[in-house]
């Protein structure tokens, strides 16, 4: 039998579509992607999810799948408005978004804070960054849980922050900025950068374009960009470390 083109055709439709309605059943089709945080390799707790793994990309809801903790509880310790949308769709890196000038600009409310607040609330290891709060409301989400002991409780209030942005000034003392540190923050320039010997060449390459007004700050320029700060944060520290 003699196949005409449009048998040939028909036939390729039908194998295509077959072979996605198999891969959909046997669960391998994915019409949108899915993360999947790395998990700890030893230790007590290997094989489970590790916090350090949660991505600025992280949704509320990605992180209640990996982590078990959900969008409501992180909703509330972040005191996120769930009238603008609902907990789940908050991304972790909304929240460098949302929290501005932390400690006088030195300390910062963001990704490394979910992963803080995350681990925390799981009993796992994380060390933070040192320049990374969290809201008063995680605090008190954590000791109405019963998360954290009371002595760590008040050592956490000495990085914390209201929804509003204040601090309490004991923390602001915490995070005084010395000239001689070269530690990005939130009050970090593009000037302080070329100050601690990185060229506009080095700059440039690092942020994928063309530098901005000197006096601009790090954390503003990458969230005005729609870009993860903690990330960009991260890589230039690596290069600055480094003169």
């Amino acid at each position: 039998m003699k196949m005409t083109s449009r048998m040939i055709a028909l036939t390729v439709v039908v194998v295509i579509l077959g072979g996605i309605l198999l891969a959909m059943a046997l669960g391998v089709w994915r019409t949108e992607s899915t993360k999947q945080a790395a998990k700890f390799s030893s230790g007590a707790f290997a094989g489970v999810s590790n916090p350090a793994d949660i991505r600025g990309s992280y949704s509320f809801t990605d992180v209640e799948r990996n982590f078990n903790v959900s969008a409501d509880i992180l909703a509330k310790a972040f005191a996120v408005d769930t009238t603008v949308k609902a907990a789940g769709a908050y991304l972790a890196k909304d929240l460098e978004t949302i929290y501005t000038n932390v400690a006088d600009g030195a300390g910062e409310v963001g990704t490394d804070s979910i992963r803080w607040f995350v681990a925390l609330y799981l009993g796992m290891p994380y060390t933070p960054e040192e320049s990374t709060y969290l809201p008063n409301p995680a605090l008190q989400a954590l000791r109405d849980a019963g998360k954290v002991t009371d002595e760590v409780f008040q050592q956490l209030k000495l990085r914390s922050v209201s929804p509003s942005t204040v601090v309490p000034a004991a923390a602001q003392a915490e995070h005084v900025e010395s000239s001689t540190d070269r530690t990005i923050k939130g009050i970090t320039t593009f000037a302080d950068l070329l100050t601690w010997g990185m060229t506009q060449a080095e700059v440039e390459k690092a942020i994928g374009g063309a530098m901005p007004s000197r006096t601009i700050k790090l954390r503003d320029y990458f969230v005005e960009k729609g870009l993860e700060y903690s990330t960009y944060r991260t890589k230039l520290q690596e290069i600055i470390n480094t003169l």
